[in-house]
């Protein structure tokens, strides 16, 4: 600022202006800043909870934003409010991204949507805390195979089941063992969709493994099961035609190409209805139209659809 005294100019240091206070990252304020619910906020909320209850920072930035620091404002006023939920600063440094699930006003909104009040709706309150990473790698390729549908006009993602659904409501399936020891269990796979080509529909059951099961342990908790599910009637029941692929995102080529010999071993001819790839493989140009896949019984990767 410039003031002039006997014709010779001055300089003054400016007015101090006091700096809006910055919102905590852990806890919120008794007076947060004004803010108005918009439609994008209403969209972020509904994504959350169909995203089975959470979602972390970049993908809401992916799904919403172009850049990061628009998201973080936003999301930030969104906590505040009571909308978004995050965790402490505990849980915080045991995790690899910063996540968000539906606070009271957030579950309050979305809620409304199906006419249902707060009490009987049902959502996600807090994260399982060991399965936060799991369930982040199930959201990714669940986004990746979004945006792909969206690249290809021809393409249609008609359904996705997530796994929240099939802990709700598992079907039971019995089965033999490599032994010939007759088991029976229930059968909860990360997520299920149908994808709509045409007049041709995929249905896809996606199985997301962080290399916490031994390979055994794989074999018989879910390709045997996976097999016998598939060909059983409350499938059948539940997704009205018996058919789908088993789709295995794991965490190395190495464990890839381990998980893909066993299930070849104890399939047999029914391997062809499992494909694996890795995580890091996985993309929206590439989920469905890349050759990234190793399907059972086969050697060159391949593509899951043609598209």
């Amino acid at each position: 600022m410039l003031s002039k005294t006997n014709g010779i100019l001055f300089e003054h240091p400016p007015r101090s202006v006091t700096a809006p206070k910055r919102l905590s990252v852990f806890t919120r304020s008794d007076q947060p800043p004004l803010m108005r619910l918009t439609e994008r906020d209403k969209r972020i909320l509904e994504a959350i909870h169909a995203y089975d209850g959470i979602l972390a920072d970049y993908q809401i930035q992916r799904l919403f934003f172009t850049g990061r620091t628009q998201m973080q404002t936003r999301t930030r006023l969104l906590y505040q409010h009571g909308y978004l939920a995050r965790p402490d600063r505990r849980h915080r440094a045991l995790l690899p991204s910063m996540v968000y699930w539906l606070g009271e006003r957030g579950a309050a909104y979305v809620a409304g949507l199906d006419g249902q009040s707060i009490q009987e709706f049902t959502y996600r309150r807090e994260p399982r805390w060991q399965q936060v990473e799991h369930d982040l790698a199930v959201n990714d390729v669940r986004i990746a195979l979004t945006q792909a549908c969206v690249r290809h006009p021809h393409l249609l993602l008609e359904e996705w089941l997530p796994q929240s659904e099939f802990w709700a409501h598992p079907d039971r399936v019995e089965y033999t063992d490599l032994t010939g020891k007759r088991l029976a269990r229930r059968v909860r796979p990360d997520g299920y969709c149908v994808i709509l080509s045409g007049d041709r529909r995929f249905r896809l059951l996606w199985e997301i493994d962080r290399s916490t099961e031994d390979n055994p342990r794989f074999v018989r908790e879910k390709v045997l099961p996976g097999i016998a599910y598939i060909r059983n009637p409350a499938y059948v029941a539940r997704f009205g035609h018996p058919s789908g692929l088993w789709l295995i995102v794991t965490t190395s080529e190495r464990r890839l190409r381990n998980m893909k010999r066993q299930t070849e071993q104890a399939a047999g001819d029914n391997a062809h209805l499992f494909y694996f790839t890795t995580i890091e493989q996985i993309a929206a140009d590439t989920v469905l139209s890349a050759p990234i896949w190793r399907r059972g019984g086969g050697e060159a990767p391949t593509t899951l659809l043609a598209v």
